[in-house]
């Protein structure tokens, strides 16, 4: 939509939302539906109704969220682009940063105080457990790290954490304050106390928080249902009622889309909005203005199964679109090679497309990304778990078709999938020093010695499969990822996927010459023409959008993952996670599946999809063509 000075571009909600009164607002934001737009344009109207813009904070989740804002409200308030006596516009942990900096000595820092990473906080907590003498078989530094975050995000209590971790409590309260004080030693915050200690400070000194609420009088927030049980601390504090000042509540977001309750996000913080905050007011948008009707229909369809949520019918102005494609692959090899040939099918057609339309590519009607190129219609493979993209990424490098992945790293170069190649060269070829130190630099002296005496057992018959077994056992590799990293369940998958790649191969040296050529390969960077191709796993799709969709592994275990079934709440997690891959999608959307296809599929009405099953179609070569063709 253009943007202009006023209220005029938005539509009756939009509008209505922007300009409510101070009571406090929830603004329930379906997919697509302008929801920052719509938040900006709340800021200017209070801007503009009177507020003097340094009395306004506006709380989000990323940096990228808060430069949106800033930038858009600078376009309607020019004043605003100098900075100067402007509104708070940041992260949530940003805002925590710049109260602890101002109250540094009431929180036992000095005011050059460090911020540790995950990393970071990661490696006090070794130092901590061994100055302590708790061995790790006790508990391991990534469970007590896990433990610790918990605790600080309101998620559990130290009694909680201590069941979790199966020690008694006295040793976790102890953990937990040798690892507090370690802190307050090194002057450093771990990521967690952003938020944590500011909460913990402002309840502390009264006189303090009083001149935070005297200070911000509107309090807004983006992506509300993400929010955890310190972060909304931090809001009900900064709007209470010990000021002299009435304060306004202003907060955006969308049940359908909340995916992170591992990370503390609690549905019910969003959906009891008008019990937390009286004299609530809701306004929900729900014209979408991002999916054709066809995608639209299916992802409503799917979400509308979820018990727990506030009910809202999105419709659109936009075209009806494609139909879905729903195809059946036989394996995860199979559904990433038909992937990767309709992309490079479409990128074909895109290149003529652009051709055609080269003279006039600045025709505001052509719906896609603009470079320096011209058109680009961007294309995106979502997927529920990592580890997925290691056949994607294969059957994307033997075309030869660029691909950037989106806030990871490339199958071939994580850490755990390193390891494991590294011992299969080793044992291949003990000639090779670099594999062997690098199992000597990651293991243990004791796992490392288990792992020479495995090597001996290889041996040329020794298949792929029974090898990587083989390390899993001798060095408990599985042991090893739970002790040392919070994501180990993660880790686990990708090993298992390296494990159902080698199943393909009854020679080890076949397999590493595989492996190695795919290793080696050079990660393409983001294309800057029309073969742009983006590869996420969902969670980190979420806030983007795409021409086109491709969702790879719609497959029960998958989607829903596994670990989702024994619960309701865990399955409607799931639900909302397919809802939001499918509602990144504008143009065309294709789901795909092996094995049992998930029961979110079934939820689509048929008539809003095309099936197609490779187990019932064959390939053709024809020269440099390749296309299905469907057996009678």
């Amino acid at each position: 939509m253009p943007e202009s000075k006023s209220h005029s571009e938005l539509n009756a909600s939009q509008a209505h939302a922007a300009s409510a009164s101070l009571k406090p607002l929830l603004i329930v934001a379906g997919a697509g539906t302008g929801k920052t737009l719509t938040l900006t344009h709340r800021l200017v109207h209070l801007i503009t109704s009177g507020a003097k813009p340094e009395t306004i904070c506006g709380l989000t989740f990323t940096n990228k969220a808060a430069k949106e804002m800033r930038e858009r409200a600078a376009r309607y308030l020019p004043e605003l682009a100098s900075g100067a006596r402007g509104p708070f516009l940041g992260t949530f942990h940003a805002f925590g940063a710049k109260i602890l900096r101002m109250e540094h000595r009431l929180v036992g820092r000095g005011i050059n105080f460090l911020i540790y990473d995950s990393d970071d906080s990661l490696s006090l907590i070794k130092k901590t457990l061994k100055a302590l003498g708790v061995p790790s078989k006790t508990i391991s530094p990534s469970v007590a790290s896990h433990a610790i975050s918990h605790v600080k995000n309101g998620m559990h209590t130290l009694e909680d954490v201590a069941v979790f971790a199966r020690n008694d409590m006295e040793l976790m309260k102890t953990i937990y304050d040798a690892y507090e004080q370690a802190l307050v030693r090194t002057n450093a915050f771990d990521f967690d106390d952003l938020i944590e200690k500011a909460v913990r400070m402002l309840r502390a000194h009264p006189e303090r928080l009083k001149a935070y609420q005297n200070k911000y009088h509107h309090i807004l927030v983006d992506e509300y249902q993400d929010v955890n049980a310190m972060q909304y601390e931090l809001i009900r504090l900064l709007a209470g009622s010990t000021s002299s000042t009435p304060h306004s509540v202003s907060v955006v977001g969308d049940d359908h889309q909340m995916i992170y309750s591992w990370r503390g996000s609690n549905l019910n913080t969003f959906l009891h909005f008008d019990t937390h905050w009286p004299e609530a007011q809701t306004v929900i948008l729900d014209q979408n203005y991002r999916s054709t009707g066809m995608i639209l229909a299916a992802a409503s369809a799917v979400i509308a199964q979820n018990e727990r949520q506030k009910p809202k019918t999105l419709w659109t102005e936009n075209e009806e679109g494609e139909l879905i494609r729903l195809t059946e692959a036989r394996n995860e090899n199979e559904e990433a090679e038909w992937i990767a040939w309709e992309i490079h099918t479409m990128t074909h057609n895109d290149n003529n497309d652009i051709k055609k339309m080269a003279p006039s590519n600045n025709d505001p009607a052509i719906i896609g990304h603009r470079h320096d190129q011209g058109y680009v219609p961007t294309t995106a493979v979502l997927y529920r778990t990592n580890a997925q993209s290691r056949a994607i990424e294969q059957a994307l490098i033997v075309r030869n078709i660029p691909y950037h992945i989106f806030g990871g790293v490339r199958f071939y170069d994580r850490r755990e999938v390193k390891d494991a190649l590294a011992f299969l060269k080793y044992a291949w070829n003990p000639q090779d020093e670099l594999s062997r130190e690098r199992l000597q630099k990651n293991l243990l002296k004791s796992r490392f010695l288990a792992l020479e005496d495995a090597r001996n057992t290889i041996s040329e018959s020794t298949t792929p499969e029974k090898a990587l077994a083989e390390f899993i056992r001798a060095t408990s590799y599985f042991e090893y990822l739970v002790a040392h990293f919070p994501n180990a369940e993660e880790r686990k998958e990708n090993i298992f996927s390296l494990m159902r790649f080698a199943r393909e191969f009854d020679s080890l040296g076949t397999f590493l010459e595989r492996a190695s050529l795919l290793e080696a390969h050079e990660e393409p960077q983001r294309a800057t023409g029309n073969a742009s191709v983006i590869l996420s796993s969902i969670h980190l799709a979420k806030g983007l959008e795409f021409t086109r969709v491709f969702l790879a592994g719609c497959s029960e275990g998958l989607l829903p993952h596994a670990r989702s079934f024994e619960e309701r709440a865990g399955l409607e997690e799931e639900r909302r996670l397919m809802y939001v891959a499918m509602t990144r999608a504008r143009k065309w959307l294709a789901l795909s599946f092996y094995d049992l296809p998930s029961r979110f599929i079934s939820e689509i009405p048929q008539e809003l999809f095309v099936f197609k099953s490779l187990a019932s179609s064959t390939r053709v070569f024809s020269d440099d063509e390749e296309r299905y063709i469907t057996l009678d």
